[in-house]
């Protein structure tokens, strides 16, 4: 079974959960897996003082160090977004779903691209609410312009 379903999260909240049940479901019926694409902040990912360290080691000849300080973050996160999809699958569970996911820093609509390239089985993307919260926060004349899949969007209730 491969994915059918792209559920596209922001990693770094508590909310990457948010949207998953009605993601799910959507999987089921369409009888295919779901692919989750966790989206990190780029400005979390990197810090000021991993970068200095960094290139205080590239500048001594320690390019491999300096190499291994930028990746660090990287890796952490990659485990982090391991440990979110355990926690997804242990959500949805008796739904014989194959989760499979993604870590980026990259623009969202750019690596939604990119996943839709990687996997062409892929037949809707789902935009969950905590992407939602910022203004202006992706573009909808970009997003219909470069994704060529059905797209559905989640906002959370206002609040009165």
């Amino acid at each position: 079974m491969k994915s059918r379903v792209l559920f596209v999260t922001k990693g770094d909240t508590g909310h990457f959960k948010d949207g998953f049940p009605y993601a799910m479901e959507l999987a089921k019926i369409v009888d295919g897996g779901l692919f989750i694409l966790f989206n990190y902040d780029k400005q979390i990912v990197k810090t000021f003082e991993d970068e200095m360290a960094a290139a205080a080691f590239a500048q001594a000849g320690e390019t491999e160090t300096a190499r291994d300080i930028l990746s660090e973050r990287e890796k952490a996160l990659t485990g982090e977004a391991e440990q979110k999809v355990r926690l997804l699958q242990v959500l949805s569970q008796g739904a014989d779903l194959i989760v499979e996911h993604r870590v980026t820093t990259d623009e969202i609509i750019s690596a939604i691209r990119t996943v839709l390239q990687d996997r062409p089985s892929i037949e809707m993307v789902i935009l969950s609410p905590s992407l939602m919260e910022k203004e202006k926060s992706i573009s909808f004349k970009k997003l219909r312009r470069q994704i060529s899949r059905p797209v559905v969007t989640m906002s959370r209730p206002a609040k009165a």
